[in-house]
């Protein structure tokens, strides 16, 4: 355990702002000190845990970034009727695919405007969300030993006479 007091700020020669030297504690009405006490312990399993998730929870973002924007580039290129026999166009079309085809025939396609793109987006967006907050859930157990806790407080210094 550290404690950290700040009686008086100071600026030094580049102006920052700094915290004067720590003095003893005095309860008396004259001036104020600022006290912080931080409590620090070893990490525990919760933590390891939570950061673990936090990580997973990234790469689920991010696969789901992934999955979308292939889904909006194949809706943008059917709605603008792309050249399918562009090289880049084809790409988008033969990745986006097999993420589309579960959907298709629940709503029937009208023109350009392919509906299980708009679908499959949704449901994507959904089960992602979904797995992240069970992860969440999963680790959200009693905060334990390794987080910080940090209590201030403010008390009065006795004045010393220079």
């Amino acid at each position: 355990m550290t404690i950290r007091r700040q009686d008086e700020e100071m600026a030094d020669e580049s102006g920052r702002r700094t915290a004067a030297e720590d003095r003893p504690i005095a309860r008396d009405d004259s001036e104020l000190v600022d006290e912080e006490r931080v409590m620090r312990s070893s990490a525990g399993g919760w933590s390891q845990a939570r950061g673990w998730v936090r990580s997973l929870n990234a790469v689920i973002l991010v696969a789901l970034a992934v999955v979308e924007t292939l889904v909006v580039f194949r809706l943008g290129f059917l709605l603008a009727e792309a050249n399918p026999n562009n090289g880049f166009v084809n790409f988008i079309y033969d990745v986006s695919k097999p993420l589309v085809e579960p959907f298709q025939g629940i709503i029937a396609n009208s023109g350009a405007f392919e509906p299980a793109s708009i679908i499959s987006m949704g449901v994507y967006l959904i089960a992602a969300l979904l797995l992240i907050a069970g992860l969440w859930a999963i680790t959200s157990g009693p905060s334990t030993s390794g987080e910080k806790v940090v209590t201030s407080r403010t008390q009065h210094r006795e004045r010393t006479s220079r």
